[in-house]
């Protein structure tokens, strides 16, 4: 039953990911130009759906905390070069493979050995050169989680009008 579930929730996500053209990478790209309305809107939307899924299921968001350093800067100059040669993040070369632009298979088959080197080789050796805290934002703020969560939610839907609102013309 689980598999048909994945396979609806799989076919759902995949048409709702196409129709859309999301593509988060992209997107923030389109900020920086200017032109990146949608994009925020879905991000918003995207925002007040998770956190208010996490705390209607009762889960606990666990980020990791690195310090600052040469790493930080050497990983995000090696990430935004990577999304500039491949025309957009994970989500998008999918969309776009399953669109049958072709030359996104490449870019996927190069992402497996990326990831392969990311997670058995580089993590492993800055996880000896930094040292990591695990914590979530209910510990790092003095609140109730449920109060972080309604501001996080009234933020975005702040944003989500102030992005959406109609310009009054004169």
């Amino acid at each position: 039953m689980m598999l048909v579930y994945g396979l609806l929730f799989g076919i759902g996500f995949g048409f709702f990911v196409q129709r859309a053209g999301l593509c988060f990478a992209q997107g923030l790209s389109a900020l920086f130009m200017g032109k990146g309305r949608r994009i925020l809107t879905m991000w918003f939307l995207i925002l007040i759906v998770t956190t208010i899924g996490f705390v209607m299921l009762g889960l606990k968001p666990v980020g990791q905390v690195r310090g600052a350093g040469f790493f930080n800067l050497l990983s995000g100059a090696l990430f935004g070069a990577g999304i500039i040669l491949s025309g957009g993040c994970v989500l998008g070369t999918l969309r776009q493979l399953g669109e049958g632009n072709m030359l996104y298979l490449i870019v996927f088959v190069s992402m497996i050995p990326g990831m392969f080197l990311q997670v058995k080789i580089l993590d492993p050796v800055l996880k000896g050169l930094y040292a990591i805290q695990e914590l979530n934002l209910a510990q790092v703020l003095p609140l109730h989680p449920l109060t972080i969560a309604g501001v996080i939610c009234g933020i975005a839907a702040f944003g989500l009008v102030t992005v959406n609102r109609k310009e009054k013309r004169g």
